[in-house]
């Protein structure tokens, strides 16, 4: 495949305002078409990925961390808007963005999985119809020259085949079906909306070019700022630019190349802060690994282990995981990262030789080494190869298929390979439906997950935190035993010692709460942190939590009257209040109830309803 000045379009295919300015199809037929395949895309894989809406939260995947145990998580307000943009010590990213997208989520839904899930369920959507996007206009601005007229029927369709291939491929599943995959799925959404931004900013002059490059550097920017998963995308964009001046399109390249600054200034500021929040919090993630831990030979192979990985695990997209153990313990010797060295580097020396004669290969081939490089792991051990770091590195090789079934000419071998396309479509479709079953819930994932590790120490490590969760739960009696087995046999085990701390810190919690599951009580401790902070829809929410959790929580159901009462809902927190009267053992003191007629009986006189006030001083009265 070539590149080419991008030709005329056809009268019928010009767009509103681009008078001047070549378009995308050659033909009215063929825009419609693209049109119905984005549609039918999108349909069908939201119709694929419908059931994630029934989903929960994972406590074994961080969504505890995130959303429901978070204290800093809550509705849109100034103090939760400065922490998001000044702190970067609670994770090891600086993601304000992506704490914007679960505080919004969190105004209209609290802590309700259903909304998080639909939220992850639309991104997905919006990157199905933004790779379909993406590969149009690549194909558009770097098709042979016979298409200089715009895209054929054809064109759209191999298009519409090869975003199919990503939006229905397994490795979607994760952060589809993951609330805190939330986090990749608005980034790469930024991004690819900054790719399509920025592709069409070379169909266009002027002003119009100049507004697509700033929309294109925003969202870019943007992306970063919800998570930093593009760092490399620079890269990319450069050797795009060095295709298009090569074949005589657009600016020179030294003016292409200046513009850049707009994307290397937030490549350089959130990358300093990123390096910086990770050497920062050695007490909570763990310390970056020197070159003892982590020698420089190990750092190479691991590095073209994971640039190999994802150049041929989604063409056999099998025993898919949430966890990988491969880079727990590894031997940089051993035939598998050797093998990818070798790949790694036969396909840089291969595309150095073609650059002259093959300068696409060159570009995707180095682009998509700068856009794996923030997943090489290179301050991480352990590290693994999650699903999740594909999903840009996919919509590469998407742009690269598209191109192959572009290039087919008779006839009878498009409807083959049309019919072909369709078929693997069809099989990866299957895959990722019953992947989707893996996110479902900790326990099933569980299970999952324990079948395929092969490493000792990152199994216990999970099989302890699935016992501290069943534990949290309010299977106890299960959990107590298993760990007391587990370390009976290995008394060292880091994992199940914590799990053993766990379980005794809950005896002490037991003297005060009673016979309540460990959650629920750190939810009804969340509740009354924000409660003190002044924060009652929050502390009502966790309260709420609390109760769906234990139904007989009385601590709770007395907490939350008092929340009710400064939310002014009178009448629920009468409700709530005689809930825990119900369920209290031995019942609620005198001056408990004292207390609480006491607020209800102030609270419903400034609300206005003064039979409940009277009801209140009579119960006082009594």
């Amino acid at each position: 495949m070539t590149t080419h000045p991008a030709g005329p379009a056809a009268e019928d295919t010009a767009q509103p305002g681009s008078r001047g300015e070549p378009g995308i199809f050659a033909s009215a037929d063929a825009r419609r078409l693209a049109w119905l395949c984005g549609a039918l895309l999108i349909l069908s894989a939201v119709a694929l990925n419908l059931r994630v809406l029934d989903f929960g939260f994972l406590y074994l995947r961080d969504d505890d961390v995130n959303v429901t145990l978070n204290p800093h998580m809550g509705g849109i307000d100034p103090a939760r808007l400065k922490w998001m943009f000044t702190d970067w010590s609670y994770v090891r990213r600086y993601i304000p963005l992506g704490w914007l997208n679960f505080s919004a989520t969190y105004e209209v839904a609290g802590l309700d999985p259903h909304p998080y899930h639909a939220v992850a369920l639309a991104l997905y959507a919006v990157n199905a119809g933004l790779v379909f996007a993406n590969v149009l206009l690549a194909l558009r601005l770097f098709a042979p020259p016979a298409r200089a007229a715009g895209l054929s029927a054809w064109d759209a369709g191999a298009a519409a085949l090869a975003a199919a291939w990503w939006a229905f491929h397994p490795l979607r599943v994760e952060t589809t079906a993951w609330i805190s995959g939330n986090l990749y799925g608005q980034s790469m959404a930024l991004f690819l909306a900054c790719l399509a931004a920025y592709l069409r900013s070379c169909l266009a002059e002027g002003r119009r070019r100049a507004g697509w490059l700033l929309l294109s550097a925003t969202a870019y920017a943007a992306s970063l700022l919800t998570y930093p998963l593009a760092l490399g995308a620079p890269v990319l964009l450069i050797g795009l630019d060095w295709l298009r001046t090569r074949a005589g399109s657009g600016p020179s390249f030294r003016r292409l190349l200046a513009e850049k600054a707009a994307f290397l200034l937030p490549v350089g500021a959130v990358l300093s802060i990123t390096v910086a929040a990770r050497f920062g919090n050695a007490e909570v993630f763990g310390a970056v690994p020197d070159l003892h831990a982590l020698p420089l030979s190990s750092r190479i192979a691991q590095s073209a282990y994971v640039a190999a990985y994802y150049v041929w695990k989604p063409w056999w997209p099998l025993h898919l995981s949430p966890l990988y153990d491969t880079l727990m313990e590894f031997n940089p010797l051993g035939p598998p990262f050797v093998a990818s060295t070798a790949l790694v580097a036969a396909a840089s020396v291969l595309a150095l030789v073609w650059i002259r004669r093959r300068p696409v290969f060159a570009v995707v081939w180095f682009g998509y080494l700068a856009s794996a490089a923030p997943f090489f792991g290179l301050t991480e051990k352990p590290h693994m190869t999650s699903d999740r770091y594909g999903y840009f590195l996919t919509a590469i090789m998407a742009a690269v298929l598209a191109a192959a079934l572009a290039r087919v000419t008779a006839p009878r071998a498009r409807a083959c390979a049309a019919l072909l396309s369709l078929a693997v479509i069809g099989v990866l479709g299957r895959l990722a439906w019953r992947q989707l079953d893996v996110w479902s819930d900790d326990r099933l994932q569980h299970a999952y997950v324990a079948a395929h590790l092969t490493n000792a120490e990152l199994l216990d490590d999970f099989n302890s935190r699935l016992q501290i969760l069943e534990f949290m739960r309010g299977n106890e009696k299960a959990a107590s035993e298993a760990v007391a087995s587990r370390l009976a046999r290995n008394p060292s085990g880091q994992g199940f010692l914590k799990a053993a701390a766990i379980i005794a810190d809950k005896r002490r919690l037991s003297a005060y709460y009673g016979p309540v599951c460990l959650l629920a009580i750190l939810q009804d401790q969340m509740g009354l942190m924000f409660a003190k902070q002044g924060r009652l829809r929050e502390a009502n929410d966790h309260f709420e939590d609390a109760l769906r959790m234990d139904e007989r929580f009385y601590q709770a159901a007395y907490d939350r009257a008092f929340v009710l009462l400064g939310l002014g809902r009178c009448d629920d927190a009468l409700r709530s209040f005689l809930l825990a009267a119900r369920w209290a053992s031995p019942a609620l003191t005198r001056p408990q109830e004292r207390t609480f007629l006491g607020q209800l009986e102030r609270a419903a006189q400034s609300g206005g309803n003064p039979a409940l006030a009277a009801a209140a001083h009579r119960a006082l009265a009594r």
